[in-house]
């Protein structure tokens, strides 16, 4: 009986789980465009262009978070 229980709770973990080949989600894909590249090497456009990654870096986490 443990063992039947046992199986059919690691079953249904296993399937709810995301696989890793499937890809990445669309959602993060959308939300992770491609970054551009730096125009410069000035300090003002490194630091709009460190801000730029910040910013997209939050909006992938939480598009990440969100297809949890």
């Amino acid at each position: 009986m443990y063992a039947a229980t046992a199986a059919l709770a690691l079953t249904g973990c296993a399937s709810s789980m995301n696989n890793p080949s499937d890809g990445p989600s669309p959602l993060v894909v959308a939300s992770c465009p491609e970054l551009t590249p730096l125009s410069e090497g000035s300090f003002a456009a490194t630091t709009t262009k460190l801000l730029e990654v910040a910013t997209r870096y939050q909006q992938c986490r939480e598009a990440a978070l969100a297809h949890r």
